[in-house]
């Protein structure tokens, strides 16, 4: 159980990669080894001990501790018994055992028409210096298949403003008819 997968590695060995990209790469880059030493990936179990929270913690700017390696591993385990329903990838530096990259795709199954599946990508993240190499391209390339070979009906993600000129090299698109809202924190919390 220490090297359970959050999804079957198979999924990712699916891909055809230079069939099925979104988006050009200057310099050519590869999966699933973009450079030596670099790995991509479905998370997995014992990740927390490969650094996972700290590039998240700091790749997503959260002034937090994070949760402790049991929360972690807890979480994972509900996660991956949801059925397919967190992918989460990450890219592994194999040079020092460390997690460097991360994209989530949280599939919701929808009652609208039978087997109709929404995809969400969330904290797509690249640790301080392995950013400007692509990696984030990569990981968008990659989870955006993903959502096809999933059976995603429809795809979104939130995002800041510096970052649609990316997404939009994916088919991502701006919804001028809807907007996000947030319930307040504070609420939530009392």
């Amino acid at each position: 159980m220490e090297d359970d997968y959050i999804y079957p590695p198979e999924l990712l060995g699916s891909i055809d990669f230079e069939k099925e990209h979104l988006t050009t790469y200057d310099p050519q880059i590869s999966f699933p080894n973009p450079e030596p030493n670099l790995l991509v990936r479905p998370l997995r179990r014992s990740d927390y001990n490969r650094g996972y929270m700290d590039l998240l913690l700091s790749a997503l700017y959260i002034r937090d501790e994070g949760i402790s390696q049991e929360e972690f591993e807890e979480r994972f385990d509900k996660m991956k018994a949801s059925d397919s329903s967190y992918i989460i990838t990450v890219i592994e530096d194999t040079s020092t055992k460390k997690i460097i990259g991360n994209a989530v795709l949280h599939i919701e199954l929808k009652f609208l028409q039978p087997s109709i599946k929404r995809g969400r990508l969330e904290d797509i993240a690249i640790l301080e210096g392995y950013r400007g190499k692509q990696l984030g391209k990569l990981l968008m390339d990659v989870t955006t298949i993903l959502c096809k070979k999933v059976g995603c009906f429809r795809v979104s993600l939130h995002c800041k403003d510096k970052f649609v000129p990316l997404y939009k090299k994916f088919g991502f698109y701006i919804d001028e008819l809807e907007n996000i809202m947030w319930l307040q924190k504070n609420y939530l919390q009392s």
